[in-house]
């Protein structure tokens, strides 16, 4: 069955943060976007559902708009962190930072193809592998980036709007 995208800001059935529309376009600016380009309208639905499953769940500034909706966002009482005066996102938005932090974790489930991008690797901090008299060693605890780290783009785009990014002010003496 095919997967319908609903977008619309502060639905009860909102499945995804962008439309397939927002995600053509920001696609149509990034570089390395052929198998996105490939793929079917289905496959890239499939792949912004599991991108906003993916982002939905992180610890976001401010407050939910609204009790009924489904997803994280629209949220209240978030700060802009583009906005020269930090002003706050208005209550009925979906940030530009949130749909292309979407927009770009969908294009790296596409690119991984069958692979389950939300899993660990199944190498995970394996450092050397010995085949004869099987033998394998391990990298220190936390040595390679696990969840979100993983995806630099996406954090870089989401972390200022994430509840532990540490907003402080500066104090000066006079």
């Amino acid at each position: 069955m095919a997967v319908t995208i609903v977008a619309t800001v502060g639905s009860a059935s909102a499945n995804s943060f962008v439309t397939l529309a927002e995600a053509e376009t920001y696609c149509e600016a990034r570089l390395n976007v052929a198998l996105w380009d490939a793929a079917t309208d289905d496959t890239k639905n499939r792949a912004l559902v599991e991108a906003t499953r993916e982002l939905d769940p992180l610890l976001w500034a401010g407050y939910r708009t609204d009790d009924v909706q489904s997803l994280a966002w629209p949220r209240q009482w978030v700060v802009n962190p583009d906005d020269p005066n930090l002003d706050y996102f208005d209550n009925d938005e979906i940030p530009q930072r949130v749909k292309d932090g979407t927009c770009e974790m969908a294009l790296q489930f596409v690119k991984a193809g069958t692979s389950d991008v939300a899993a660990n690797p199944s190498d995970l901090n394996i450092k050397r592998k010995k085949i004869d008299v099987i033998e394998t060693e391990y990298f220190g605890a936390h040595t390679t980036p696990q969840g979100l780290a993983r995806y630099p783009r996406v954090e870089r785009l989401v972390q200022p709007l994430l509840e532990t990014s540490g907003a402080s002010l500066s104090i000066i003496r006079g």
